[in-house]
């Protein structure tokens, strides 16, 4: 999962960065309205995590940019203020969750979760490279091809998606996808693996799935 913490107390951004990238994700993190703003503009992330009193441009003010732009990253504001006009206000200008301070990393991770789950429940396809993941169809779309999946592909294509930019084992491919334990004769992650890079990669520079040897598979969507 790819974070964007944008946070001026340095504290507390250094602490949720600590925690995500022990937690196996990328954060990344920026103190001032203005850059979250550019980086929003230019790099996707999953979820945003974003302070409401931060200088050069609030939180708020960020939120509204960015559905004027039509982003759809799902938003968490983080804020010291806990009236429920500020909760509102902050729903308002277009943030999915509002977290109160002081907080646990276990709250923050618990309702990104929540999100992503809404998030993912609204969205019909799943942006990667010069490709979408069609949802509905269940096929991998280009301006010039579409590709068609088998269940196991496209359920394996989907994980590997919403866990960009981070390392996944096939125990837990195989828990989610399969929905068994893995066990040392089982190689159907690396069949499914191989048969998805071939129809991926096939004639392409671009290598969207890396192994780790000894930890398991990286996902790169851009």
């Amino acid at each position: 999962m790819e974070v964007l913490i944008v946070e001026d107390e340095c504290a507390i951004a250094g602490s949720l960065k600590k925690n995500f990238l022990n937690a196996g994700h990328h954060a990344i993190v920026v103190t001032d309205g203005e850059a979250a703003l550019s980086t929003i503009l230019n790099i996707q992330y999953d979820v945003i995590l974003l302070d409401w009193k931060i200088p050069k441009m609030t939180g708020l003010q960020v939120c509204k940019r960015m559905k004027e732009a039509g982003l759809k990253t799902p938003i968490i504001l983080l804020t010291a203020l806990s009236d429920i006009s500020n909760k509102v206000e902050a729903l308002n200008a277009g943030a999915d969750d509002y977290i109160t301070k002081p907080f646990s990393f276990e709250e923050v991770l618990a309702r990104i979760n929540a999100v992503l789950r809404r998030y993912q429940s609204s969205v019909s396809a799943i942006p990667f490279g010069d490709y979408s993941l069609d949802l509905i169809e269940r096929t991998v779309n280009s301006s010039a091809d579409k590709i068609k999946l088998s269940e196991k592909e496209f359920e394996l294509l989907r994980y590997f998606l919403f866990h960009k930019g981070s390392i996944v084992n096939r125990e837990q491919i195989c828990e989610t996808v399969w929905k068994i334990r893995c066990t040392p004769e089982t190689n159907i992650v690396e069949v499914t693996v191989k048969n998805l890079r071939k129809k991926l990669e096939t004639g392409l520079s671009k290598k969207f799935i890396r192994t780790i040897y000894g930890e398991g598979y990286i996902f790169f969507a851009d």
